[in-house]
């Protein structure tokens, strides 16, 4: 029976969208068509090759901040690695619109750099400030991926090489960076499927240039275009589907490379240290994006409590009575909706994998795809899918919070069958098998050995799920309704609508609130299994 219900909501909350996405694409007037289609080769051709080409760029220089980043952190030292580690996870969790508004506040026409330290006047909109801030977006993820595979690194090629006196540039450019190929360009591939995905930063600072994913919000939302918007999405589909299994590819591979070491190390600081000119630009590159990471949040928390009268910056807490009298609903909204997503997100997540993994069920592999399928689609897609859906009987869902849960449940679902999955192979199927000759059942086995064995699972899958519905705004744009809006909407408004005060305000109280949040769950968990295994060393003396 829950096998059956787990199957059901994965074809029912991720297949049956798309598909009523796809067949949406092809409907006209007066049935089947491909009118839309052929519009869309027509009249867009522009937008393709802009997506295109911000795509390229912004994959290319995250992947290249995202490696800069990742040596400095394996070389720094214990200390100042972890600290620096800590700044990438902190910018994990900040909402999408986050980097626009600093980027106006910062380089606008009135910024505090360009206005006032320069005494500038420059148009911020276009796309050198897409790129820009997709840049710094994307390679926070890009150095985290990067950090993985050289913390696994075998470092006796790093010590044969150093001991026949290669300087360390030589080792850095030649020995090391070699190994990362399959996950730079891993990074690239994944940071282009971001980028073309990505609504929110050329809604906001692209100006008059336009990519598919802006085209696809305004069909929506300003003309109710929906055959239009289904077959942009599709348009966006098939590369991204592709790009994502050369993807998945290039991580098995990067796992075949990780196995094959044997003599592995973490860290690196006290072993291996970038001297010369190659310390010069890496330490340069690196420094750049966290000196621009330092900018983005130092602004917005300046801007939370400060205004600019007459070019001078006086504190006030008007935007945060604001907040207090006309926002604080939409943040209870959107904490509420988290836990939900949190504890029933990661419960699902952690049955399905079993089922898959543990107990092999056929079509398991179709499974899992499927489930991996909201994961690399556009956020658009999977919302504009849920719209068609469930806008009519017998399932009427639009308009309710629970199409907004289901939506973000199922768009995260990947992340934590991934976690759980990784858990299962650590438990032995010795004990399945002792339990079943017990007399435990299926159930039991699952309840009783599976469940308690996969905590950190749950934890991962917890935090993940609980930031991911925080800041997530591409896939339930179209489904929040005025009245039920949560926090990332209030903050999107308050952008567009120029009141930059509160919106920063708006983005300093989910960054608190997600980051409090996921540190309280941490340390409850590892004060619970510090305290288990105090009571098993005390129960055995």
């Amino acid at each position: 029976f829950i096998l059956a219900v787990m199957v059901a909501g994965v074809l029912l909350f991720i297949l049956y969208p798309l598909l009523c996405m796809i067949r949406q694409s092809f409907i006209g007037e007066n049935g089947f068509s491909t009118e839309v289609y052929k519009s869309i080769f027509s009249n867009n051709l522009l937008l393709v090759k802009n997506s295109v080409f911000v795509g390229v760029l912004s994959a290319f220089f995250s992947t290249i901040s995202g490696l800069f980043v990742a040596i400095c952190v394996w070389t720094a030292g214990k200390k100042l690695g972890k600290f620096l580690e800590c700044i990438l996870l902190i910018s994990m969790v900040s909402p999408p619109f986050i980097a626009s508004l600093a980027y106006i506040q910062l380089f606008g026409r009135n910024g505090l750099i360009t206005k006032g330290i320069l005494g500038l006047s420059v148009n911020p909109y276009g796309w050198v400030g897409v790129v820009v801030m997709q840049t710094l977006f994307f390679s926070s993820l890009n150095a985290l991926m990067i950090i993985g595979m050289l913390q696994k690194t075998d470092m006796s090629l790093v010590r044969a090489s150093s001991d026949l006196g290669a300087p360390s540039g030589y080792t850095l450019w030649r020995i090391i960076v070699p190994l990362l190929r399959p996950v730079l360009l891993s990074c690239f591939l994944l940071s282009f499927i971001r980028s073309i995905a990505d609504f929110g930063t050329p809604v906001v600072i692209g100006g008059r240039f336009e990519t598919v994913s802006t085209e696809i919000y305004m069909q929506v939302i300003g003309y109710s275009r929906l055959d239009k918007s289904a077959a942009l999405n599709v348009l966006l589909l098939i590369p991204t589907i592709l790009v994502f299994i050369l993807y998945r590819y290039l991580m098995q591979k990067n796992e075949k490379v990780i196995s094959g070491n044997s003599n592995k190390t973490v860290e690196a600081g006290d072993t291996f240290r970038v001297r010369g000119l190659s310390a010069v630009i890496v330490w340069l590159g690196a420094g750049i994006f966290f000196v621009m990471m330092a900018l983005e949040y130092g602004s917005i928390f300046l801007n939370s409590f400060s205004r600019n009268l007459r070019g001078k910056i006086t504190f006030t807490t008007m935007y945060l009575d604001a907040l207090l009298e006309r926002n604080m609903d939409t943040f209870i909204r959107s904490v509420e909706y988290a836990l939900i997503v949190a504890i029933v997100g990661s419960l699902i997540g952690i049955l399905l994998s079993y089922y898959i993994e543990r107990r092999k069920i056929k079509f398991g592999g179709v499974l899992d795809f499927i489930i991996t399928l909201p994961y690399m689609l556009p956020g658009s897609c999977f919302g504009i899918g849920y719209i068609l859906a469930f806008n009519h009987e017998p399932l009427k869902l639009t308009g309710t919070a629970v199409i907004v849960i289901l939506n973000m449940i199922y768009k995260q679902m990947s992340i934590t069958t991934k976690a759980s999955a990784s858990s299962l192979l650590q438990i032995s199927t010795e004990l399945d098998a002792a339990a079943r000759d017990l007399g435990a059942n299926k159930f039991l086995v699952m309840k009783d050995v599976i469940l308690p064995n996969v905590k950190q699972a749950f934890a991962t899958g917890f935090i993940n799920n609980f930031t991911s519905a925080m800041v997530t705004a591409g896939a339930v744009i179209f489904l929040v309704t005025p009245g039920q809006k949560i926090a990332v909407f209030t903050l999107f408004d308050c952008i567009n609508t120029g009141r930059y005060g509160e919106a920063s305000m708006i983005a300093t109280f989910i960054i608190v609130i997600t980051i409090s949040v996921n540190v309280l769950f941490s340390i409850i968990v590892a004060w619970k299994g510090k305290k288990k295994r105090v009571f098993r060393t005390e129960k055995h003396k």
